[in-house]
């Protein structure tokens, strides 16, 4: 019998999903565009969008994205929408980049410009659009459990009884990581999984795979790993004097739980193009210096 340890197995993470239900609606303001550090503001951007994610913004204003100038879309004109990578500061001022290194590196070089406007407020709608999965860096383990509830059928006519008698199948986990807020290197720092939670409007919803085994870091296994999407229920820190600080996520499912055996290795990095085609890059750092 062969053992396997569980140092080839990895966490990857995707920090929205693929049709994230969560939404925040809010409002620019003329005052929210400041076009000499191009930052824009809104209300609920401080609370609910982290640097390096990837949003969704739209308006159905008749005036379009007018926060932005007709240069940034191809067709040169005012769209009502808008994709792209942003960089958050310690105020909520949003940066707005074409690609994920960008972002998170707060290349000016490579900003997306703002334009100043005038009249009514803008009304818009902002959701978190990640398109590519990474690795969670620093994690201790992870441990995750499958339950299918019993249902009782006796009370059900015999034409619902075959169809439901098997029950709901539900999942719920943690991770455990060393602590972690910066990398230079390929991997999602723990820290995240601690910002997850504190999207307050939008939600704490993500795309999770748990690998058992994974062919990347060892060529002679397969990929074995549960694909689902999470929602984080408790973010936790312990914090002892001379130890590493650790920090931990608990998680229930909120979807289909798949247990997938070997697909190759990009079954789930495929990127979703829409609208603007971005790229994405591993090579980041999380903390900002300066603005």
């Amino acid at each position: 019998m062969t053992f396997y340890l569980g140092t080839k197995g990895n966490v990857r993470l995707r920090r929205g999903t693929k049709a994230q239900l969560g939404s925040l609606e809010d409002q620019i303001i003329p005052d929210d565009v400041n076009t000499v550090l191009n930052r824009l503001s809104f209300d609920g951007a401080l609370n609910n969008l982290l640097t390096g994610d990837r949003v969704d913004i739209s308006t159905a204003d008749a005036r379009g994205m007018v926060c932005f100038p007709a240069s940034t879309w191809s067709n040169n004109e005012v769209n009502n929408s808008i994709s792209a990578y942003i960089n958050v500061n310690a105020m909520g001022g949003l940066r707005f980049f074409e690609t994920f290194q960008d972002s998170v590196n707060n290349v000016r070089a490579n900003e997306i410009p703002l334009a100043a406007f005038a009249g009514d407020p803008l009304q818009i709608t902002v959701r978190v659009r990640d398109v590519s999965y990474n690795i969670l860096g620093c994690v201790q383990g992870y441990d995750f459990s499958t339950d299918r509830a019993t249902i009782d059928t006796t009370a059900l006519d015999d034409r619902f009884q075959q169809q439901l008698s098997a029950g709901l199948i539900s999942g719920a986990g943690r991770i455990d990581c060393a602590f972690d807020y910066k990398t230079s290197g390929v991997n999602e720092t723990p820290l995240l999984m601690l910002q997850l939670i504190q999207r307050v409007e939008i939600g704490s919803e993500f795309d999770l795979a748990l690998y058992l085994t994974d062919k990347t870091i060892d060529p002679n296994v397969d990929n074995i790993f549960y694909n689902l999407t999470a929602v984080v229920t408790k973010a936790g820190v312990q914090v002892q004097a001379g130890e590493i600080i650790d920090c931990s996520i608990d998680f229930v499912t909120t979807g289909e739980i798949q247990l997938i055996y070997g697909k190759p290795s990009d079954y789930i990095l495929k990127e979703d193009n829409d609208r603007m085609e971005l790229e994405q890059s591993l090579d980041f750092l999380l903390q900002e210096i300066d603005d």
